[in-house]
């Protein structure tokens, strides 16, 4: 072998084994790559899976999280459709009507349907003071959904009527008394708003239930400066009707008997006192001298007096110490006719009546009192008078001699000018001789063609001091109460009108413009009343208070008007809307005895048609 043969044949083994060494080594990354891809997809898929567990976690609790909002929802839904049910409740009860038995409740638009259903629970409640309130159950069940999630709420309500006439007075709209002479108030004293006192000589409340839903004031609500006279309210006792419970009053001091004390300050003792007063500055409210706030100091400066042993209260209390408001009849209930798309009457502006409808035609109905009368009185716009019986038969001929027409002088109606107001005259002596008299002791007496001002027209009721049996009276016009009424064997009686005007015994009629003021005698009338009012406003004009919620028109001046019944204002009056005015031609005030007759503690002896004051209280929830 040649020495050049040699050195090629060692050459290709040289390539030959660095060829195997590189295909070795070749091969050792590539499983060394493999394992690395192996690791990375092995990581990637880990990663992944811990991902999607998370998202999967994530996902579950959102989901849980909006079922939870979503179950919560349904349960405020639920519990809010109840508290809409249980007013629907109180204001059926409130208007002679049974509660539905179903209905819808709208809540940030969605609609939860509820059902009521009577518990067959019954009872009449008498608390100490012999105030009766009928007690009716009820359980109420709402169901609300929201995106699936139910829930079913319900609840156990009694449903507490009380009669309104066991309130000596009782306003929907703000309390304003503020009497110029003395005046002397018993029974329970209620505001659904605000109420504001304040006396020319001094206001006595013989009560131990004065409330407020809103604030109380010891001022005038049209003169907030105006603080005078003097305020006192008995001191809480269970029955304050009985004359063995000791009597002691606290006075409401105004703003400047505050001052006269030595108490700086902005208002009187009332709902406006609000940091009281600590005289010595040692953070203590309970030293001579020293004033609690009112939302403090109320229920003690009227609680029961010392060394009582009856029992705990307090006479005084607004809405800081959580007075609540009570449901009251509708307006609508007085007017001759309502507006209903389904009535069977409609307007004849030709006659000026309500006419019979054809079938589908109708656009008004009865208004309560006026379908439900024992006797209907209507005087027509030509000054012709027409009775109905309850059966709807014409019964104007047998009962003509105690119907009658004139006018009369309202001074406010006039607004001192001329102008005299039509009125109807109904004879109550000579009605009971008949045999028409109101079995179910309701008569409701109006007239077609009403306005305001002279041409508000009225009903007048005169020889009223014995009454044939327990008699309301109702009219969407103003009524004029002549001499003592229900004076002799008292019996429950009512007067429900736009105004209720009161005329003395010595009234007849004859006061005309410029003849000056008739003058008033003593004069008592027992009679609950349900009047409208006027507003008061801020830059003086005064609406007359509690003590004018009855008119007059007479020279009361150093004569007794005595009213024993019950004061209930819900409405501001539609056609007897003049202005509050004394002096002149107007009138001149009475020495007010106004109270509560204590006979209506009892249902039984309250005016036929008593409206209700309702309230629903929970009793149990599941």
């Amino acid at each position: 072998m040649s020495e050049v043969e040699f050195f090629e044949r060692v050459g290709s083994a040289r390539e030959r084994a660095g060829w195997n060494m590189k295909r070795l080594n070749t091969g050792r990354r590539g499983r060394r790559a493999g394992m690395a891809m192996l690791y990375a997809v092995f990581g990637v898929f880990a990663a992944a899976t811990m991902v999607s567990v998370t998202m999967t976690m994530a996902n579950s609790s959102h989901r849980q999280s909006q079922a939870g909002l979503r179950s919560t929802r349904a349960k405020y839904l639920a519990e809010g459709a109840i508290e809409l049910a249980k007013r629907d409740v109180s204001t059926a009860i409130a208007n002679w009507q049974q509660p539905p038995a179903n209905g819808v409740a709208t809540l940030g638009g969605v609609d939860v349907p509820y059902t009521v259903v009577a518990t067959g629970f019954n009872n009449i409640a008498t608390d100490p003071a012999g105030i009766q309130t009928i007690v009716t159950g009820y359980e109420i069940r709402a169901q609300a959904e929201d995106h699936g999630m139910r829930y079913t709420a319900r609840r156990l309500v009694n449903a507490e009527a009380t009669p309104i006439f066991q309130f000596a007075v009782f306003y929907t709209g703000d309390l304003e008394i503020n009497p110029g002479p003395n005046m002397t108030l018993g029974g329970r004293v209620h505001s659904n708003a605000d109420m504001y006192l304040n006396c020319g000589g001094t206001l006595t409340m013989n009560t131990n239930y004065v409330r407020a839903v809103g604030d109380i004031f010891r001022r005038r609500k049209d003169d907030p400066n105006a603080s005078e006279g003097t305020v006192r309210v008995r001191r809480w006792v269970v029955n304050p009707f009985d004359s063995s419970e000791p009597t002691q009053y606290v006075a409401m001091n105004s703003h400047s008997q505050m001052n006269n004390l030595g108490v700086a300050n902005d208002s009187g003792f009332d709902s406006a006192f609000k940091m009281g007063w600590d005289a010595n500055g040692n953070g203590s409210y309970a030293d001579a001298g020293d004033w609690y706030s009112w939302a403090a100091g109320a229920p003690i400066y009227w609680s029961q007096p010392s060394s009582y042993n009856n029992g705990t209260g307090s006479s005084v209390l607004s809405g800081s110490h959580g007075v609540g408001e009570a449901a009251v009849p509708h307006i609508g209930s007085i007017r001759m006719y309502d507006a209903d798309p389904n009535g069977a009457y409609y307007f004849d502006p030709a006659s000026q009546t309500y006419e019979l409808a054809a079938a589908g035609a109708g656009t008004h109905s009865r208004g309560y009192y006026h379908a439900n009368a024992g006797l209907t009185i209507i005087t027509q716009a030509d000054g012709s008078i027409t009775a109905y019986d309850s059966d709807g038969d014409d019964v104007t001929a047998a009962i003509a001699g105690a119907l009658s027409t004139d006018t009369l002088y309202d001074t406010r109606q006039a607004e001192g000018g001329a102008g005299e107001v039509p009125i109807t005259k109904i004879d109550l002596s000579a009605l009971a001789a008949t045999a028409y008299w109101p079995d179910n002791g309701l008569i409701y007496a109006a007239h077609y063609g009403a306005g305001t001002g002279a041409n508000a027209k009225g009903v007048q009721l005169f020889n009223g001091a014995e009454l044939a049996s327990s008699l309301t009276v109702v009219s969407e016009n103003p009524v004029y109460i002549q001499g003592n009424y229900n004076t002799v064997n008292k019996k429950g009686s009512a007067v429900i009108a736009d105004a209720v005007n009161l005329l003395s015994n010595n009234w007849n009629n004859s006061k005309a413009q410029g003849s000056g003021l008739p003058t008033a005698t003593n004069t008592t009338y027992n009679v609950a009343i349900i009047t409208g009012n006027t507003n008061t406003t801020p830059n003086g004009r005064y609406n007359g208070g509690l003590e004018n919620l009855p008119r007059f028109h007479e020279n009361w001046n150093g004569v007794t008007c005595r009213i024993t019944g019950s004061f209930v204002n819900t409405w501001n009056s539609v056609y007897a809307d003049g202005d509050w005015a004394i002096g002149g031609s107007y009138y001149r005030a009475p020495t007010r005895t106004w109270s509560y007759d204590t006979a209506f503690n009892t249902v039984a002896n309250l005016p036929p048609f008593t409206p209700m004051a309702v309230t629903a209280v929970d009793v149990c929830s599941w």
